[in-house]
């Protein structure tokens, strides 16, 4: 058993490697403006001819931007963008190689994912957003783990998410169950830094004070709907749902703001709920029949991206439940990612995007090779684990040679 393990863990770097070279040959091909790409790039645009704080006004990312503004003096302005995404993403390989001092399979199971999901090389906030949150709660692990915990990396990394995406906000319950962790730890803790983090916010609090200001609301950069219509971006998406659920649309596409309106103006405003607390309640049969259809679609697509780490996290937290009667705070990754899958089954959206879910994904996989390091784990899961990786990956490697001829 131990051979098989070796060389399948060789085939396993050894297909990463093929699959890392094709991607990056796709990423290159790439066009200019891709998905929300073109959004950030009008907002350079904006920033350049409008001024920052007009910019902040009408809503950007700011942390974001921040980074990306100076780089658009050297580079165009997507390479810019781009560029910060890379870098970004190489810091966090960086840090958990200090942090972590992970294997080299963790690293060839982090290129797996890259090349599985791609949003890493788009210029979109994505990446800078979800590698904050990883740095956050890879510092929670390891006071889970080691009793260790950088509290100035931690919070900063928290405040940069926070102030990057409005998406943070749905994640309260894991950084809730984070806060309660570290409570709990506080013994353990050597010394609560939070001089630098509260310091960190009020700088942020201040670039976003002409929002504030203006809309009373931190500046994020939303998918705002023209100046036509008198629609929110919840009720495109419910429509969304609803006309998913007749066979009128595609799944994971929108009806356009005009037809939004046009459906809340035949309707009645009383049509379509305003806000995600209110799209919750709007329909409680709907709610909970997307909640299953929502939950069982997405569990089937972490599976192509966790692989057989996606059946442990479920399967591990409900066997130390049954024998334990309780989980302990080991099982705060598999958790976190149970969690999230739940609540964003519960909002009502057209399709589920795996890629928000991607900050406890990445923890998954620093959870994982804890358990196959420190021999928590059989041989057989061991086995079985890897035998699905090599699969997936030349699964995405021979699709992503197909794009590229």
């Amino acid at each position: 058993m131990d051979r098989l393990e070796r060389v399948l863990k060789l085939v396993f770097v050894l297909g990463i490697l093929f699959y890392t070279i094709f991607t990056t040959i796709y990423i290159m091909k790439i066009p200019i403006g891709r998905g929300d790409e073109q959004l950030f790039i009008n907002d350079l645009n904006f920033i350049e001819k409008e001024g920052w704080i007009a910019a902040i006004k009408k809503n950007i990312s700011i942390p974001y931007m921040l980074l990306a503004y100076p780089l658009t003096f050297i580079f165009k302005k997507y390479i810019a963008l781009r560029f910060v995404s890379l870098l970004v993403t190489i810091m966090l390989g960086v840090y958990f190689w200090k942090r972590n001092k992970p294997s080299i399979l963790f690293f060839a199971a982090f290129l797996f994912y890259l090349c599985t999901t791609i949003f890493f090389f788009y210029g979109t906030n994505d990446a800078l957003y979800t590698v904050s949150l990883v740095i956050f709660f890879n510092e929670i692990f390891q006071l889970c783990k080691n009793y260790t915990f950088n509290s100035n990396i931690a919070f900063i990394a928290l405040a940069v998410a926070f102030f990057t995406r409005a998406l943070t906000i749905i994640y309260f319950p894991v950084i809730l169950l984070a806060f309660f962790i570290v409570y709990k730890h506080k013994d353990k803790i050597v010394k609560l830094k939070l001089l630098f983090p509260s310091l960190f916010v009020i700088v942020l609090l201040c670039f976003n004070l002409p929002s504030l200001k203006q809309k009373g609301t931190l500046s994020y950069d939303l998918k705002a709907p023209p100046k036509s219509v008198n629609v929110t971006w919840t009720q495109r998406q419910y429509l969304a749902q609803l006309l998913v659920n007749k066979g009128d649309l595609k799944k994971g596409k929108h009806p356009t703001w005009q037809e939004t309106q046009i459906y809340v103006d035949t309707n009645g405003e009383e049509s379509l709920p305003n806000s995600i607390l209110e799209s919750l309640v709007f329909d409680l049969s709907l709610t909970i029949k997307e909640f299953f259809k929502d939950f069982i679609y997405a569990a089937l697509s972490s599976f192509r991206q966790l692989g057989f780490i996606f059946i442990l996290i479920i399967i591990l937290p409900l066997v130390e439940l049954i024998k334990k009667r309780g989980i302990g705070y080991n099982m705060f990754i598999p958790s976190s990612v149970i969690v999230m899958l739940s609540v964003f089954s519960l909002i009502i959206i057209s399709n589920v995007e795996l890629r928000w879910l991607a900050p406890v994904f990445i923890m998954s996989f620093i959870w994982y090779f804890n358990l196959e390091e420190s021999k928590a784990i059989s041989e057989k899961l061991i086995i079985t684990n890897y035998l699905v990786f090599i699969a997936l990956t030349f699964y995405g490697g021979i699709n992503m040679f197909d794009k590229i001829l």
